[in-house]
């Protein structure tokens, strides 16, 4: 109950400013559009670059995601008032480890079309993995955000802190999503690239109990 709860209360605040969404979907949109105009890629190299580009416009996302979200909490003093609920705080990391992995996932649909149409992303070629790899992606990206964000919120310089811890953590699982990415839309069989769809996962489950048996610990630092 406590986690429905938190991912309701932070899915009703995204809904009714938006300010996160929005953020997060212009920069996506501006860098797309930036790498679309500004290079000239050969029609054969797109299919090459493009992935990479995706996921890295995601990263950043990502980040900015977070720093939003969790910092618009700080600011209005409302993260220290929910450590104060007499709830089990494992359920704070996963209500809203949740609430951020629909909060990317919404932004991240919002802002395709437009890889498609300006990067030429051969989504078509293998739809059903590609979403595959971008939700098990997501809820890793989710995992490890919202402890990070966790552990940096009450710091003094949080806002600095987050993206140092979080760019190394996150570095293995973005190229693993690419290397998946770029075998699936070429249209490898899913037995030669299943390996980094293994990896991602396994970062996932390892964030998830970390969240899970150290968020409490985190909290009151």
């Amino acid at each position: 109950m406590a986690f429905l709860t938190i991912l309701a209360k932070d899915i009703r605040l995204e809904l009714r400013t938006r300010e996160s969404l929005a953020a997060m979907v212009v920069f996506s949109l501006t860098v797309v559009l930036l790498f679309a105009f500004a290079f000239d890629f050969a029609p054969d190299l797109r299919g090459t670059f493009t992935p990479g580009l995706m996921w890295l416009t995601y990263f950043f996302v990502a980040v900015l995601g977070l720093l939003r979200v969790f910092g618009q909490e700080k600011q209005l003093e409302a993260y220290d008032l929910l450590l104060t609920a007499p709830v089990d705080r494992s359920l704070i990391y996963l209500g809203k480890s949740t609430a951020f992995f629909l909060l990317l996932l919404v932004a991240q649909l919002l802002s395709l079309p437009v890889f498609v149409l300006f990067l030429e992303l051969p989504l078509a070629a293998a739809p059903g993995y590609f979403i595959l790899i971008l939700l098990v992606t997501d809820l890793a990206i989710a995992a490890v955000g919202g402890l990070v964000a966790g552990l940096s919120l009450r710091a003094p310089a949080g806002d600095t802190l987050l993206p140092i811890i979080l760019f190394p953590l996150l570095t293995p699982i973005l190229i693993a999503a690419t290397k998946a990415t770029s075998a699936a839309l070429a249209g490898q069989p899913f037995a030669e690239w299943d390996f980094w769809i293994m990896l991602i996962i396994t970062f996932f489950a390892l964030f998830v109990l970390a969240g899970i048996f150290t968020f409490d610990y985190i909290a009151e630092q």
